[in-house]
């Protein structure tokens, strides 16, 4: 990966086994709508209609079907129902698709005779570009550009560039507009319609979702040069052109896409003709509106490293893909784990949007979080029904969410025991609340600190000897299995209890009525305060905090034995029954407590616990690294806070790992940014200060360090240099 500077990501060359992973590192989007970097002209090789039943699996370890590419467009929130895999993000018709013809052959990436190949996405304004040279077996030789965007400005539109020179000899070409619907999603049709068809120049495809949502695509190729007509015996619009030494001709394809969903109901074709027409007017200003918007949140979210190109182009990256996946009108998704960028975890939402997520957007762009925070007010009933369907009161938030909050988990150890996602949901609600100062919003959300208040009454032991517990759970480390008294979870349980009592206590003070409304009794103010006093959080005598009561009491993992090839995951090499009872951790877990609560730890108290666990973690989890690199940044350990830091970065980079291939860590780029903020900058979160405090620990090679930050609806210029903070109010 060849990159020429921090705003550009460049593949350089055509490495046929890396396609897969370009697609996912040049996937673009506007919050609304996403692509993957796919060829316009896609891959013979690449069956995209290929059926077969993708089989529930731990996505960390499991090998996943790789086709030579896969398309991916997606509108969040537009779902099917799996059989084996539950409600799942749907992968539409792809409006990218143009096809061009010298004589009999198509160009095909694999097959054609292609050179000078090169590939960037320009990170400052979401343009995905390709070049290359393409000599065509019935002569000649023919320069071919491309270039794309998603729209930041008109939700729903692609607006595509093509442009083809011939650089010697004479060439024919035929173009071939198209939008291919015969696309499934994780090798499943969750089509029950398909209506194709061309109308006055446009190619249509309408389908419908086996969840009953409606999609409308809608797309059409035009030139100043060329004319694009209805092709006989297909539903598509075809071109041809004579090219001459010299001559060259450019095709514009606008594509625009509504659903069900919007706010209009989707309004079907009609507006999408309306959208097309208006947008082929304002052709010549599509680019400069799209940058202008890019623009503004760049403005905003832009994090200055001086004294590290390669940091500095990665962080891009990362902020880069957070902005692209967020919506910042609709409160009726979140994030999904792979960004709007893949298949990979089906488009499920994640405790990732509480812990990993939320901070960048509270800290940049508090709208944007309300509707993240938003998302699981509005999905409490179907976090009420969990709870009913394992047998308790209250609400259960789910592990792996959908639209509709109902627990989406298609494997029983994560959908049964990780259950900390609950008190995690209540950590978010109240982090936005510190972060901004609304009020409005924490009333609003009582009824979510109260409902899952009564699940945790009602799912806790109460012992004759007057002790509570909180048994058979899985915490953040998913290696160990069952766990009685997680030392993490039911520190947020405590926490999440704590909230609660002070959320209804504002309430009964500010709106009685809606106090009134919950049924709130002294039992449950009284069980509430004595589960938060007495859940047990086990120490050894040496301050080392116990993942879970009977931690030690698990088997040593014997890597050295079971696990010598470290490019491999251990959960990989290791039977599922095996990882169960050792004490290998596939990600930080008590580590996690001084992360979050950095105010409450002493600094030998945390590396004490480092000491302790990290030989044991086994980082097969994306949202390791970055943690263990803010607290080292804490301790000011800057060695191991940077290397710990770069592993981060180089998880959706690495090309010969192929990392973002199945979709980005998007979880692990709001991780990147935390590492900035919350790690070497020191800031303390809102939830542990009532204004922005600093103690900075810069790596060595690091000259600055600065960015902007809106903390309780204030905006601040933060500049770091030599351990120094100056912050300035905007």
């Amino acid at each position: 990966m060849d990159n020429r500077n921090a705003y550009e990501l460049r593949e350089t060359g055509f490495h046929p086994a890396a396609t897969k992973h370009y697609e996912g590192a040049f996937a673009q989007g506007s919050g609304y709508l996403h692509i993957r970097g796919s060829f316009e002209e896609g891959l013979l090789a690449a069956d995209q209609n290929e059926e077969y039943m993708r089989l529930p699996a731990n996505v960390t370890v499991e090998k996943p079907r790789h086709p030579r590419s896969k398309y991916g467009t997606y509108v969040p929130g537009v779902t099917g129902n799996h059989p084996l895999l539950k409600e799942e993000l749907v992968n539409l018709p792809n409006p990218l698709a143009f096809r061009v013809f010298s004589g009999k052959e198509g160009l095909d990436m694999d097959e054609s005779n292609i050179w000078d190949y090169t590939r960037s996405l320009n990170l400052k304004n979401g343009v995905l570009t390709r070049s290359f040279v393409w000599n065509p077996k019935a002569g000649g030789s023919v320069g071919c550009r491309y270039e794309r965007f998603v729209s930041r400005r008109r939700p729903g539109l692609i607006v595509q560039k093509m442009t083809y020179t011939a650089l010697s000899g004479k060439t024919p070409l035929r173009f071939v507009n198209d939008i291919d619907e015969q696309v499934k999603t994780n090798g499943y049709n969750h089509f029950t319609e398909v209506k194709k068809g061309v109308r006055n120049e446009r190619v249509e495809v309408g389908v419908v979702t086996d969840n009953g949502d409606s999609v409308y695509l809608s797309s059409r190729a035009f030139s100043d040069q060329i004319l694009f007509t209805r092709d006989s015996l297909n539903p598509v619009t075809v071109s041809e052109v004579y090219l001459r030494q010299g001559e060259s001709v450019t095709i514009y394809k606008l594509s625009a896409v509504c659903t069900s969903r919007d706010p209009d109901g989707g309004a079907g074709f009609p507006k999408l003709t309306e959208r097309l027409a208006k947008a082929a007017k304002a052709c010549g200003r599509l680019y400069t509106e799209n940058e202008a918007e890019w623009n503004a949140l760049w403005e905003q979210a832009a994090v200055t490293i001086e004294g590290d190109e390669k940091a500095q182009r990665a962080v891009n990256f990362s902020l880069y893909h957070l902005m692209r996946s967020a919506s910042p009108t609709d409160d009726r998704i979140a994030v999904c784990a792979k960004g709007f960028a893949g298949e990979a975890y089906f488009g499920h939402f994640f405790w990732d949007t509480e812990l990993y997520l939320l901070p960048f957007f509270l800290y940049n762009f508090p709208d944007t979080a309300k509707n993240l925070a938003s998302f699981r007010v509005r999905t409490l009933e179907g976090a009420k029904e969990n709870a009913r369907a394992y047998g308790y009161a209250g609400a259960r938030y789910p592990w792996e969410s959908s639209v509709s909050g109902l627990e989406q988990c298609p494997n029983w150890q994560y959908a049964d025991n990780e259950i900390h996602i609950t008190a995690d949901v209540v950590f978010g609600l109240w982090h936005y609340y510190r972060a901004t100062g609304d009020e409005a919003f924490l009333l609003n959300a009582a009824p979510v600190f109260t409902e899952t208040a009564r699940y945790w009454l009602d799912r806790v032991e109460y012992r004759a000897d007057g002790s509570v517990h909180l048994n058979g759970v899985m915490g953040p480390d998913e290696y160990i299995c069952f766990c009685n008294d997680s030392a993490y979870t039911n520190t947020m349980v405590k926490f999440a209890l704590g909230k609660t009592l002070e959320a209804l206590s504002l309430l009964r003070e500010k709106d009685p009525r809606a106090y009134e409304a919950l049924s709130v009794d002294r039992d449950f103010l009284e069980r509430a305060e004595l589960v938060r006093e007495k859940l047990p959080v086990h120490r050894r005598e040496d301050g080392v905090i116990l993942q879970c009561e009977d931690f030690e009491r698990f088997e040593e993992p014997h890597f050295e034995r079971f696990w010598p090839d470290r490019s491999k995951h251990f959960g990989a090499v290791v039977s599922q029954e095996r990882n169960y009872r050792v004490k290998a951790l596939k990600q930080p877990d008590v580590l996690m407590l001084p992360y979050l609560f950095p105010k409450r730890y002493r600094e030998e108290e945390i590396e004490k616990n480092i000491d302790y666990y990290l030989p044991y973690t086994t980082h097969d989890s994306s949202l390791s690294a970055i943690i263990h690199s803010i607290l080292f940044a804490r301790l000011g350990k800057e060695e191991e806070a940077y290397d710990f830091f770069a592993r981060g970065l180089d998880i959706d980079l690495d090309e010969q790992t192929g990392g973002a291939a199945e979709g980005i860590h998007i979880a692990n780029c709001g991780g990147v940014w935390q590492a900035l903020v919350f790690g070497f900058a020191g800031m303390l979160p809102a939830y542990e200060s009532e204004t922005p405090v600093f103690a900075p620990k810069l790596p060595k090679e690091w000259k600055s360090l600065s960015f902007r930050i809106v903390y309780r609806g204030r905006r601040y210029q933060v500049s770091i240099s030599e351990n120094n903070a100056d912050i300035t109010e905007l």
